[in-house]
C-alpha cells in the first residue's frame, strides 16, 4: 500500500505526513463509514494538535460528529471509541523520534482498521471521491474527558489490589496521564520518571526497546523496587524489568501470559508475530494449546481468523477478554496480580520459561532491492539448511523453522530501507553459527545488487 504501514501511517512531519494527508483521511473516513461519531485522540507530539485539527475538518466535511477525547494512550482512545464511537483515530507515531508523526485508524470495536479497510481508504483518498456534506448537515465536535472512565474499566477487570513497589518510566508519552494513577488506585507504591508529557522526549528515545531503557536495571536495585515498567509514545507498548534490575525479554513476557491464559483456559489457541519465538510455542504446547504466526501489525486479523484467547507481538499484548486492542494498561494490570496472587518474584517466575537464545540485526537495502534480496537469499538459506528445515512461513518475509527447534527469519522492514535478519537457536553456539550463515547471505545479496547496478 502507498500509506499505510504495519501500523496505520507513518513518517515526517510535513514530509509523509502532512496537514494536507490528515485532512484526507478524515475526507475518506468519513466517506467510508457515512454517518456516525467518531472518537479523535492524540500523543503529546509538537505536530498532534496540528494533525487533529485537519482531521477533525475533514471529518466535519463529510457531515460526521467528532468526539474529541484529547492527549490520552492508544489503550484508552481505542477502549473509548468501542463505547462511543462507529469509528476512532489516535493522531500519534508510536514509538518513532519525535521528528515523525501519524494517524492510526480503528473500528467501531476499537480494533485497528483490518488491511481490506485500509486499501479502502487508500482508493477513496486517491481517487478524490470524497463524501460533502450540506451546510446544515455539518455536525458538532464536542469534547469528552475519558481518563477516569477507562481508569475505572481497567480497574474491574483486573479486579486485584497490591502492594508491590513499582518504578514506572512514561517516556514524556501519553502514558503519562494514565499509568501513574492506574498504579497507585492498584495500591501500589509507585516512583515515576518521565512521567510528564512531551513531544521532544527528553528523557530518553520514545521506543522501549532494551538499549534505550537500559538505565532502569540498575534504578531497580537502586530503589529495591519489585519490578520496573517501562512505555513508549502513545503507550501501547509496554517493556519489564524484575526485582533483580533484569530486562524480561519480549519474547518470555509474551510466553509468561501465553501460559497463564492456556492454562485458564485447558488450551486454546494464542496468536503471534512471525519474529516471535519458540518459548511460547512450548508453554502453549505444554498446556494443550496451539499457536499460530501471523505477519507484524496484524494480530488483531489473527484473532478472528484462529479465536484467540490470546495475541501478541513484540512489547504489545491483546487480551481479547477486555478487547480486541493492544493493551499495555491491562498487561500491567494482569502482570502485578500474576506476581501476587503467584507468591513469587517476577525473576522466579521467568526461570518457569524455557530459554532459547535469540539475535537480531539489520542489513541496510534500498527499497527496490527489497524483494531481490529476500527471494535470493530465501534460495540460498534454502539451500544450505535443506535437511534441516522442519517448516517454511512466507508471511513478513520468510522463515525457515528448523528441526532440534531453532529458526531463522529474513523480512523486509515496512518501515525503514533495511532487510530484519532474525535468529534463535536452541544453545548459544546454533544461534552464532545460524546467525553467520543468514546474515551473511543476507548481505552478500544486497551487496550483488549494489555491484550489478553499478555495472
Amino acid at each position: 500500500m502507498r500509506l499505510f504501514g504495519t501500523a496505520g501511517i507513518r513518517g515526517p512531519i510535513n514530509d509523509k505526513v502532512t496537514p494536507d494527508l490528515a485532512l484526507n483521511v478524515g475526507r475518506a473516513l468519513g466517506t467510508y463509514i457515512r454517518e456516525g461519531r467518531v472518537t479523535i485522540a492524540r500523543d503529546a507530539r509538537t505536530s498532534s494538535v496540528m494533525l487533529e485539527n485537519a482531521l477533525i475538518s475533514g471529518l466535519l466535511s463529510t457531515g460526521i460528529e467528532v468526539i474529541k477525547l484529547g492527549l490520552i494512550p492508544t489503550p484508552a482512545l481505542a477502549w473509548s471509541t468501542k463505547q462511543l464511537g462507529d469509528a476512532g483515530v489516535m493522531i500519534t507515531a508510536s514509538h518513532n523520534p519525535p521528528t515523525d508523526n501519524g494517524i492510526k485508524v480503528f473500528n467501531g470495536e476499537g480494533i485497528e482498521f483490518y488491511l481490506e479497510q485500509e486499501e479502502e481508504l487508500e482508493r477513496i483518498i486517491f481517487s478524490g471521491e470524497y463524501k460533502k456534506a450540506r451546510w446544515d448537515g455539518i455536525k458538532k465536535v464536542r469534547s469528552r474527558d475519558v481518563v477516569d472512565d477507562y481508569i475505572g474499566a481497567v480497574l474491574d477487570f483486573v479486579d486485584h489490589e497490591t502492594g508491590l513497589k513499582i518504578l514506572l518510566d512514561e517516556a514524556n508519552g501519553a502514558g503519562s496521564v494514565v499509568a501513574p494513577y492506574l498504579l497507585r488506585e492498584m495500591g501500589a507504591r509507585v516512583i515515576t520518571i518521565n512521567a510528564h508529557p512531551d513531544g521532544h522526549f527528553p528523557g530518553r528515545k520514545p521506543e522501549p526497546r532494551y538499549e534505550n531503557i537500559a538505565y532502569l536495571g540498575g534504578l531497580v536495585r537502586e530503589l529495591g523496587v519489585d519490578l520496573a515498567i517501562a512505555q513508549d509514545g502513545d503507550a501501547d507498548r509496554i517493556a519489564v524489568f524484575d526485582e533483580k534490575g533484569n530486562y524480561v525479554d519480549e519474547d518470555t513476557l509474551i510466553a509468561l501470559f501465553a501460559k497463564l491464559y492456556v492454562e485458564e483456559h485447558g488450551g486454546g489457541t494464542v496468536v503471534t508475530s512471525i519474529n516471535t519465538g519458540s518459548r511460547i510455542d512450548k508453554v502453549v504446547e505444554d498446556g494443550g494449546g496451539k499457536v499460530y504466526r501471523v505477519p507484524l501489525g496484524q494480530p488483531h486479523d489473527g484473532i478472528k481468523r484462529y479465536n484467540a484467547i490470546f495475541a501478541a507481538e513484540p512489547w504489545k499484548l491483546i487480551h481479547p477478554k477486555f478487547g480486541l486492542w493492544i493493551d499495555s494498561f491491562v498487561t500491567m494490570g494482569l502482570l502485578i496480580k500474576l506476581i501476587d496472587e503467584s507468591g513469587k518474584t517476577l525473576s522466579e517466575l521467568v526461570r518457569e520459561i524455557p530459554t532459547y537464545y535469540l539475535i537480531k540485526k539489520n542489513v541496510k537495502c534500498p527499497e527496490e532491492y527489497k524483494k531481490a534480496v529476500l527471494d535470493m537469499a530465501q534460495h540460498e538459506l534454502q539451500k544450505a539448511l535443506r535437511d534441516e528445515i522442519k517448516e517454511v512461513l512466507t508471511i513478513s518475509g520468510f522463515r525457515f523453522n528448523l528441526t532440534d527447534g531453532s529458526w531463522v527469519l529474513v523480512r523486509p522492514s515496512g518501515t525503514e530501507p533495511k532487510i530484519r535478519v532474525v535468529v534463535e537457536g536452541v544453545t548459544e553456539k546454533r544461534k552464532e553459527e545460524l546467525f553467520r550463515l543468514a546474515y551473511g547471505i543476507v548481505s552478500k545479496a544486497v551487496e550483488s545488487l549494489k555491484r550489478n547496478a553499478r555495472a
